[in-house]
């Protein structure tokens, strides 16, 4: 499909998609505390990429001018329970003509891929403390700026900018082929379809990343997932390659695929219980193609008498930073490989992601899972490795007196 035709079908969807959406209150209506009329406009919404986006809307309010109005925005698709967060931008006011106008740029604190959808609404309040809501509306924070492929299916929607479209039917196979794997260790998909963002030019990947002031092609970010809109963007330059298409598909994204799963049904409080290596090797788990031997790396290591412990707390238990951050990723991998192997199904995956959904501390959800103590699981991953049962016993990590504050590591994405 020419990117032409793929933009005039996205076009059209997106057209359909917001006829299905509640319309603005274009007729009076009373506010809130049922005091005031309110003659509200339809909001509209203009994606000026990758300067922001600029909201705009006519309202006014029998009881007396408009005071103060805001716009407030957020995912526009949550599963039941989960916690809303949202950005809010408060918006100019002309009392005479009701106009109100709210802009977002992005900024080194929050900056959006392109085709990242959200919802929005205004919130207004009049001279006499009158209060209105419009109804929620979805926005798309488009590329208008170069041609874009489109493609999408049951799993996902993929966008490219200068790369060939054979790389949309790689993703789109591989996520298919990995659907029953993510629900089988989730127990449902995931409440909306994410977006995969793919840039193949290094210029046009930098323009909206005003997070990231790095400009050497020798040490960027070949990608991020945005988990709290749902997207995953990566980079690829250099000549067009077959095998790093694959790679992106049948390794990366399926990888990133997984990040989603975890944000969206893990509490923020359980993803910062983890440790990473559980994180990201389970993660690893889910890709279909490996560009080296991930196991046999992990039982080099076990022959040797080299591999390190696994089930202790941080930060002794192996690292997905630093100088080595992949062997981490390893032997997290490792763990799962030996989980799905030892009990025969994917059920035990399955049994842990639940237990720490409903908010069990790690340690307890591993134990309640495979109904064995702790150093019992660290004995068995070990042995089917080729180490010893025993873990090698660690010198003491130095902390910290109590009165000198704790480094936050600041993270950027999956």
């Amino acid at each position: 499909m020419s990117g032409a035709r793929a933009f005039a079908v996205w076009s059209l969807v997106l057209a359909l998609l917001a006829g299905l959406l509640p319309a603005a209150q274009a007729a009076p209506g009373l506010g809130q505390d049922g005091t005031a009329v309110w003659t509200v406009g339809t909001p509209t919404v203009k994606s000026v990429y990758p300067a922001g986006l600029i909201f705009r809307l006519r309202a006014r309010s029998s009881a007396g001018p408009i005071t103060r109005a805001r716009l407030v925005w957020y995912r526009p698709v949550l599963r039941p329970g989960a916690t809303r967060h949202i950005q809010v931008e408060e918006a100019t006011i002309d009392a005479a003509r009701g106009d109100l106008v709210a802009t977002w740029q992005p900024s080194g604190l929050l900056m959006l891929p392109p085709w990242s959808v959200l919802a929005y609404h205004w919130e207004l309040r009049d001279a006499e403390g009158n209060t209105f809501e419009t109804e929620p509306r979805i926005a798309e924070y488009a590329d208008l700026t170069r041609p874009w492929i489109r493609t999408e299916s049951e799993d996902a929607i993929v966008l490219s900018s200068d790369l060939p479209a054979t790389v949309h039917s790689l993703i789109l196979d591989a996520l298919a082929a990995q659907r029953r794997r993510y629900e089988a260790v989730w127990g449902a998909p995931l409440p909306y379809r994410p977006r995969i963002v793919l840039f193949g030019d290094y210029a046009a990947w930098l323009e909206w990343r005003t997070a990231d002031r790095t400009t050497s092609r020798t040490s960027f970010v070949v990608g991020q997932t945005f988990d709290a809109w749902g997207v995953i963007a990566q980079v690829l330059t250099g000549p067009p390659s077959e095998v790093a298409y694959r790679e992106l598909a049948y390794s990366i994204v399926l990888h990133e695929m997984e990040h989603l799963y975890q944000a969206e049904f893990l509490s923020s409080r359980r993803r910062m219980d983890v440790p990473g290596w559980f994180t990201e090797g389970d993660a690893t788990f889910f890709e279909l193609e490996q560009s080296y031997d991930y196991l046999r790396r992990v039982r080099g290591l076990a022959e040797s008498g080299a591999l390190p412990p696994l089930l202790v707390p941080l930060p002794d238990a192996p690292r997905v930073d630093g100088a080595n951050p992949r062997l981490g990723y390893d032997i997290g991998y490792s763990f799962f490989a030996w989980l799905r192997e030892s009990t025969g199904s994917l059920d035990a995956h399955r049994s842990i992601m639940a237990l720490l959904a409903d908010d069990v501390p790690f340690f307890e959800a591993l134990e309640q899972a495979l109904g064995l103590p702790t150093a019992e699981i660290e004995s068995r991953w070990r042995v089917w490795l080729g180490a010893s049962p025993a873990a090698p016993t660690l010198v003491p990590t130095w902390t910290p007196p109590p009165f000198l504050p704790t480094p936050t590591p600041m993270l950027f994405g999956s």
